[in-house]
């Protein structure tokens, strides 16, 4: 009976028919059930079972019930705070003075599925950070983050591998040597930078970036593998006027990425 009394009033009221009357102000607007009951003049409880009858789902109930609780805005500031790559529940609990375990109910509600699939992949942002934090307070490993970054910017994929004691660049399958010269020598009046095969093999790299380095200079020639010496490479300081063997590989980052 109130079945049908509420059917008829809804195609009367609204010239709908009640299923699609109900999805719209459950799904779309929001409503609650006692919003709903009041506008066909029933109890909110029958309301209820019938949504759940029809099975349509309220997720924006929660939405309007946490911002009237906790302020206008409050849901934005909920996920502001919580995809920061540092924060947790934690750190949202304590923001709106709720519990741990109510702040992981809030982020299913609101994201539609469970906080552990959020926290693995910031479990991994987080070690990628330490990673790379780690890299560039090595003095060591600036040289090396200096040049990934700027390859980066021209939209080369780029990583850095540890091999051994060592770490290689790998950039668009190609694997990347950093050398480092950072005080020319003099050979027959002439300032050169030398660099050895230390610590790195030529068979283990495909380019090699050798860094001129002293006071505030600082020149990269992105040399080929098949263009070093096996031994010593010797590079004339780009300052010093004359021709020098490798200074067409000067700022050659073409020859690693071709969007450089």
């Amino acid at each position: 009976m109130q079945i049908a009394r509420t059917e008829c009033g809804v195609r009367e009221a609204f010239c709908i028919d009640p299923y699609s009357f109900l999805k719209e102000k459950v799904e779309k607007e929001g409503l609650f059930d006692y919003e709903i009951a009041s506008l066909l003049d029933v109890n909110s409880a029958w309301i209820g079972k019938l949504r759940k009858a029809l099975g349509l789902n309220n997720s924006k109930k929660f939405l309007r019930r946490f911002e009237r609780k906790y302020g206008k805005g409050a849901v934005r500031r909920f996920k502001e705070i919580i995809e920061k790559r540092e924060n947790g529940l934690s750190d949202v609990a304590r923001y709106f003075g709720f519990t741990r375990e109510y702040a992981r109910h809030a982020y299913k509600k609101i994201y539609g599925r469970p906080y552990t699939l959020h926290y693995q992949k910031k479990l991994t942002e987080r070690k990628r950070y330490r990673e790379h934090q780690r890299l560039v307070k090595s003095k060591r490993m600036k040289s090396l983050v200096d040049i990934q970054e700027k390859l980066a910017s021209c939209g080369a994929k780029t990583q850095i591998v540890k091999r051994g004691r060592s770490y290689v660049m790998e950039v668009n399958g190609k694997k990347v040597a950093v050398k480092v010269s950072k005080k020319p020598i003099k050979v027959n009046g002439k300032p050169y930078y030398h660099f050895t095969n230390v610590g790195c093999k030529m068979s283990d790299s495909d380019i090699f970036v050798c860094i001129c380095a002293s006071k505030n200079k600082r020149f990269h020639f992105v040399i080929p593998n098949d263009a070093m010496p096996k031994s010593t490479l010797s590079i004339k300081d780009p300052d010093d006027s004359g021709p020098g063997k490798y200074l067409k590989y000067l700022e050659a980052w073409n020859l690693i990425a071709a969007t450089c």
